[in-house]
């Protein structure tokens, strides 16, 4: 019984050294990224089959970036709250929505395409919007809060 604990031990130990060790990151990957974003935070990168992608905060907004082998961004993904929100789109929001608040912010670019996932709430229901860039609003999704005591 000894040896089977010490054996799972140790292959769990050595699971998570594999699974804490970074992919080999390209040079020209790591380049363009370095010249694009200044001070990250809490950077963790991952490779795939035909990309790369990279998880850091700046600015207190957590990134996704996607990458190419040749360094080039195919796609992002950005998650903040209303402050950050191109100011076009937050007064849509609150003209469009009054008595609803900015709860978070999804932002997805890929392949020349840019749509804003805003998590709306009032008191009873959350709202999930969605925002073109040029400030255009459809409500696609409506659910029932939990009851609380």
């Amino acid at each position: 019984m000894k040896k089977l604990i010490i054996a799972l031990a140790m292959l769990v130990g050595s699971t998570m050294i594999f699974a804490a060790t970074p992919p080999e990151v390209n040079q020209k990957v790591l380049k363009a990224f370095q010249e694009t974003f200044t001070n990250p935070k809490e950077v963790n990168w991952h490779e795939y089959e035909n990309y790369y992608e990279v998880d850091f905060k700046q600015d207190e907004i957590k990134t996704q970036v996607r990458y190419d082998a040749d360094g080039n961004i195919t796609g992002t993904t950005r998650y903040y709250f209303e402050q950050q929100l191109p100011p076009h789109i937050l007064a849509n929001l609150k003209k469009k929505y009054p008595q609803r608040s900015v709860y978070g912010v999804t932002e997805i670019y890929s392949e020349n395409d840019l749509q804003y996932y805003i998590t709306m709430e009032d008191d009873k229901n959350w709202y999930s919007v969605k925002s073109n860039p040029l400030g255009n609003l459809d409500q696609t999704e409506k659910f029932k809060k939990a009851a609380t005591k």
